[in-house]
């Protein structure tokens, strides 16, 4: 099995136990780009399992205790192979742009600092 995971590790604040004050679950929840394969060769078959997650948190105001929400969407598939078969297999992909501007609004834009 081979497994590739780029992103990173956000806190999600969980269950909370009763009498209040008994303690708060505590969890850290990958976020990013998941791949996974898993072979299995039988005699001149491969048979492929394969799995790609994009994910990332967004802050939410109907989360419990705050805590961001995660968003995902996956794909998986299976296949089998013999000696020679060739396979292209398509994935998800992402592109996020954010950006903000700082400065006083009736000054003109390039006036105005933007990251």
């Amino acid at each position: 099995m081979g497994r590739f995971n780029s992103g990173q590790e956000v806190l999600v604040l969980g269950a909370v136990s009763y009498p209040s004050g008994a303690g708060q679950d505590v969890q850290y929840r990958n976020s990013g780009v998941t791949f996974e394969d898993k072979p299995n060769i039988r005699d001149e078959v491969v048979d492929l399992k394969v799995r790609q997650q994009i994910s990332d948190f967004v802050t939410t105001t109907t989360g419990v205790n705050n805590s961001p929400t995660l968003n995902k969407r996956e794909v998986e598939t299976s296949l089998s192979l013999q000696d020679g078969d060739v396979v292209v297999l398509g994935g998800l992909s992402q592109d996020k742009q954010s950006g903000s501007h700082s400065g006083l609004s009736f000054l003109p834009a390039f006036l105005q600092s933007k990251r």
